[in-house]
């Protein structure tokens, strides 16, 4: 595959002829059918905005056998496009510098201005980049490479922001802040409902659907003395995803809890706590496992992050996952919402005959 690169690439140096003497790259190969429509969009929208030379780039890379790219359906990828300048100054660039310029997360034009300095962003090559957007934020910038503008392409999966220059491979980050490796505490979630109690009560008499909901209340959590405002992380699956759960109410809360992290971990946060961190979780069981892969891609339990930030606040922060965290094989809620012993009377006092709740409509 190397020497295929090699080839292929070396077509790039002449970028600042292709319009008169490479009419040949007017008509690509087509593109493989397991391509996604998301980047072959990408790829099209650059071409149309002049940046030929990275549309070019995005269509060999989909063409070969074994694509280094995300070529699914549900595709996650924020390319960063230097100008056809770039590639004619640099001469053939290779594919690590190449695959620097890819992201297999999506980033929005916010979560790029909410990441603070020095943050980092996982690659398809071997190394990750820096957020290095001066205090002022007047412009947002990667290894010190300027963002250009808002972003040439977004379909909520596949974002392509133009850049003014390649980022360089070696870049050093000077003067980073912070303990790389801190372990966040995080209190346990079921001390602070204030809806356990009314929710078993519910459960035995048979409302088990209302009973789910109510333990939903998200304000359950807050206004305690000893814990003033709590704060979160939520991992967001995709509605896509979920749809399966549409009418498995008996699983609602154990799914909510099983993406619910007691703490507020933003995106620069996760890269840097130490990998395979394991917070505690209300779900009786349970836990979750942070780790990074080798190209610096932040998963929970196994589960890519590929919308970090997606939203944030003061008390939560919300980042996109596009599948559903796996859950623990018992729902058994914890110790504190256990039946006792006095609630065998309440069981015995619902008649047998008493219908159960139909779901079939759902």
């Amino acid at each position: 595959m190397a020497s295929s690169f090699t080839t292929i690439f070396s077509l790039l140096t002449l970028l600042s002829l292709i319009s008169s003497t490479a009419p040949e790259f007017n008509s690509p190969p087509p593109m493989p059918s397991s391509a996604s429509p998301s980047l072959l969009s990408a790829a099209e929208t650059l071409s149309n905005s002049g940046y030929t030379a990275m549309s070019l780039t995005l269509e060999i890379l989909l063409n070969q056998q074994q694509s280094p790219l995300p070529v699914s359906a549900a595709t996650a990828l924020t390319i960063f496009a230097p100008p056809d300048s770039a590639f004619s100054i640099s001469g053939q660039p290779s594919l690590s510098l190449l695959l620097l310029h890819l992201s297999p997360v999506t980033l929005s034009i916010q979560s790029l201005r909410s990441l603070p300095f020095s943050s980092t962003i996982p690659t398809l090559a071997s190394t990750p980049l820096y957020i290095t957007t001066s205090a002022s934020r007047s412009e947002i910038s990667i290894n010190n490479v300027k963002i250009i503008g808002s972003p040439l392409y977004d379909d909520g999966s596949v974002i392509v922001f133009a850049v003014d220059d390649f980022v360089n491979p070696n870049f050093t980050l000077i003067n980073k802040e912070g303990d790389p490796n801190p372990v966040p505490e995080c209190p346990d979630l079921g001390k602070f409902s204030r809806y356990n109690e009314a929710s078993r009560i519910l459960k035995s008499r048979g409302y088990t659907i209302i009973a789910s909901f109510l333990e939903l209340q998200f304000m359950g959590y807050l206004g305690s003395e000893s814990l003033p405002e709590m704060k979160f992380t939520m991992l967001a699956p995709s509605d896509e995803v979920l749809v399966g759960f549409s009418g498995n109410f008996l699983e609602y809360k154990t799914l909510f809890f099983s993406h619910l992290l007691p703490c507020k971990l933003s995106w620069s946060q996760l890269n840097e706590i130490q990998n395979q961190t394991v917070i505690g979780n209300s779900v009786q069981g349970f836990s979750m496992n942070i780790t990074r892969s080798d190209n610096n891609v932040v998963m929970v339990n196994g589960v890519k992050i590929s919308s970090p930030n997606m939203y944030e606040d003061d008390s939560i922060v919300v980042h996109g996952i596009q599948e559903i965290i796996a859950l623990p094989q018992s729902s058994e809620e914890d110790e504190g919402d256990k039946k006792s012993p006095e609630d065998d009377d309440v069981v015995k006092n619902v008649e047998p005959e008493a219908p159960s709740p139909n779901y079939g409509e759902f």
